[in-house]
């Protein structure tokens, strides 16, 4: 067999670290699982009955609209001024079948071969085989402690902010679950005005925070939709549907425009109910089933935190997102210790270098399990 591009991806973690928990779970061992960011809630009951009913209709058997639903994109205007106080038109919107497909289309819409994208280090992986599968060079933008785990935008070399084409950013943040200030976004659109690079923020877990504070977004920022953005969001994380795939990108027209004519070349759009439904969730009890869900996240994270401080482990605060980044201890490297923990406490947690070698030293757990896993989980890595 030929070579492909394939063999210029490093193999995919997270499908590796599932395989391992198969194994695992397969020889009868209780495993617990804060590896992977699958919500275990259960989305909202008018959620599932909407699309129930929209399925039982005879509305929704033929193609979607391409670009989405009218009244779906009513509805994400709706709520985006809600959260932000933007309310972007039609062709700065766009209805994706979740935010990782927007996240590796998106190089291949606007993207050249040997064009320089610049990508968060540690980041979620699919930002370098998206950019990779483009043909893209690419140049990581160190995430540090020192500096809360923002880029230093400032610190970029010459030739990176002349040449790049595409700059990855992730707000709220996995892994590190670090959130943005406006400063960090207002830099990066004026980065994205001096150069004319595109400026990307994978907002998935944009619903997902604590304490009350909601982090600020980058289509937030005044004149944003003007400038050479696109913010990438998901219903996946807020409403906790990761395998109904549907999300929505919004962004400058030209950028939206790009990533449409990609997509009606290699996709047929979201199915329509599941495109009725979200809609009737997102005008209706979708806010408060948010709150409710930040709500358990918040208490899950206030466990967590507890049990591995009693532990002696350093974690980092956890403002957002559902997960929280933990210094492994030394002098063990990520995977050596995630492998440690799986063969002798039966509990997985993600190596730091999964996202990167920027993420070696740490480990991530996922707050997907309730509150009884949490301890027991905590309880079984106390004894090894």
């Amino acid at each position: 067999m030929k070579a492909s591009r394939l063999l210029s991806l490093p193999p995919y973690l997270f499908e590796e670290l599932e395989n391992r928990y198969k194994q695992a779970v397969g020889q009868g061992r209780d495993v617990i699982d804060l590896s992977i960011g699958d919500p275990d809630l259960l989305p909202p009951d008018s959620l599932r009955t909407a699309l129930k009913d929209a399925v039982d209709s005879d509305r929704h058997h033929r193609y979607p609209p391409q670009r989405g639903d009218l009244n779906l994109k009513t509805s994400i205007r709706n709520y985006l001024g809600r959260r932000c106080g933007v309310r972007p038109r039609d062709d700065e919107i766009l209805v994706l079948g979740g935010s990782k497909e927007g996240i590796a289309h998106l190089p291949w819409a606007v993207c050249n071969p040997g064009d320089l994208a610049l990508l968060p280090d540690p980041g979620y992986p699919v930002y370098y085989s998206a950019t990779t599968f483009a043909g893209c060079r690419v140049s990581t933008m160190p995430l540090l402690r020192s500096n809360g785990f923002l880029p230093d935008l400032d610190g970029l070399s010459r030739r990176e902010r002349v040449s790049a084409r595409i700059c990855m950013l992730n707000y709220p943040n996995n892994p590190t679950s670090a959130t943005a200030d406006d400063s960090l976004f207002a830099s990066a659109l004026r980065f994205a005005g001096d150069s004319g690079t595109i400026v990307v923020n994978d907002a998935a877990y944009a619903d997902v925070y604590f304490d009350g504070a909601a982090p600020p977004l980058l289509c937030a920022q005044p004149e944003a939709l003007s400038h050479s953005m696109i913010e990438l969001f998901s219903f996946s994380k807020s409403y906790s549907i990761t395998g109904w795939r549907i999300g929505f990108a919004v962004g400058h027209p030209d950028l939206i425009e790009a990533l449409a004519h990609l997509k009606a070349n290699v996709d047929s759009g979201v199915f329509g109910a599941v495109q009725e439904a979200v809609a009737k969730t997102l005008d209706g009890d979708g806010d408060r089933y948010v709150e409710t869900m930040r709500e358990q996240y918040q208490q899950r994270r206030d466990v967590a935190v507890a049990g591995l401080t009693r532990l002696g482990f350093h974690c980092l605060p956890a403002c957002a997102t559902f997960y929280i980044w933990v210094e492994v201890p030394s002098p063990r490297r990520s995977m050596e210790y995630a492998l440690h923990l799986l063969e002798k406490a039966d509990v997985l947690v993600t190596p730091g270098i999964g996202f990167g070698e920027g993420g070696e030293g740490f480990f991530r757990i996922a707050l997907t399990q309730p509150v009884e896993k949490l301890d027991e989980a905590f309880d079984r890595v106390s004894r090894v």
